[in-house]
């Protein structure tokens, strides 16, 4: 992390200033701590009102070693101590890092495992970790799987994975406001929220011409996309033109864009301004297809053996 010093120390004190002004506009009191860890953890801010806090470029530095484990545990024992007599607390907890574990003493992954699973509700562990690997890794430490995030190791990552982190953080004190303390699901996307007002307000539909929709009947079920598209059209296969119909949880990847289908009216909206529009991150994230009563959610397909399931429709735009 030594070479992104100054942009870790830049999007944090972003960070920061955007999250004393929500804190503010939502009238909630937040307190921030921050450790730092590599072979050794250092407490460097803690239990400090987020309207006071200082800039991070005085104490931040970067060196060898990633004890995760033990600086995750040191800050669920700290935060622990947090008198709640009288106030109703929430806890959110993010861990970022470049690398896996490698140097923790205190803490094995099945402890830290334990202790993440027995937090109460008001308690909330995120991670942002920088492949696949740290995906598996963070799953066996205890984070919830909607609560990991995977970053890109660079300047543009890091930048990219402070405005995920904001953004999850500004709908977990949404719902904060509403009397949510806790979440294991803070990454993944709920669609039940998008509104008729919003899309008119926000988005443009497609004409007629640009695209069709197709249904998968039950001789079609388990056909790659490609094929189908192909049988149907009866046009080769653009690779990224087809949408197919979310039928379940899963990972949307940054590049991919999304088509909203209005039920009543058959209009469709896609491009840059959906994902927009919906709060989509710069970063993989999981969708939650939940039942909708006005919309149907498509994802646009960039490989060509995606498997369709019957009952499903597909978009191709032309």
């Amino acid at each position: 992390m030594d070479r992104l010093t100054d942009k870790v120390v830049a999007v944090f004190d972003k960070q920061i200033a955007r999250l004393a002004r929500r804190s503010q506009e939502l009238d909630q009191e937040t307190r921030v701590s921050v450790y730092l860890f590599d072979n050794a953890i250092q407490c460097v801010v803690y239990d400090k009102d987020v309207l006071r806090l200082p800039s991070l470029k005085d104490v931040y530095h970067a060196g060898g070693g990633t004890a995760l484990l033990d600086a995750t545990g040191k800050a669920i024992e700290d935060l622990g101590k947090t008198p709640e007599l009288y106030g109703e607390h929430s806890f959110l907890v993010y861990v970022l890092t470049d690398g896996e574990e490698n140097t923790s003493r205190t803490y094995s992954p099945a402890k830290l495992s334990k202790t993440i699973t027995n937090l109460p509700d008001h308690w909330t562990l995120a991670a942002f970790v920088p492949d696949q690997n740290g995906v598996h890794e963070a799953k066996s430490f205890g984070f919830p799987k909607d609560n990991i995030s995977v970053w890109s190791v660079s300047g543009k990552g890091i930048e990219d994975a402070g405005e995920h982190m904001f953004k999850a953080t500004d709908n977990f004190m949404e719902n904060r406001a509403k009397g949510v303390r806790g979440t294991r699901s803070l990454f993944s996307f709920d669609t039940s929220g998008v509104t008729k007002k919003a899309v008119k307000a926000n988005l443009d539909a497609l004409k007629a011409t640009e695209y069709t929709i197709h249904h998968v009947r039950k001789t079609d079920a388990g056909s790659q996309i490609r094929d189908f598209v192909e049988k149907v059209t009866k046009k080769p296969y653009r690779q990224g033109s087809a949408y197919y119909q979310l039928t379940k949880k899963e990972n949307v990847q940054s590049r991919k864009n999304i088509c909203l289908l209005e039920d009543s009216t058959g209009k469709i909206y896609t491009g840059d301004a959906v994902r927009d529009m919906l709060g989509l991150p710069a970063h993989e994230v999981r969708v939650e297809p939940t039942a909708h009563p006005q919309f149907t959610f498509f994802v646009q397909s960039t490989s060509f053996n995606r498997k369709l399931v019957e009952g499903t429709s597909v978009i191709v735009i032309k």
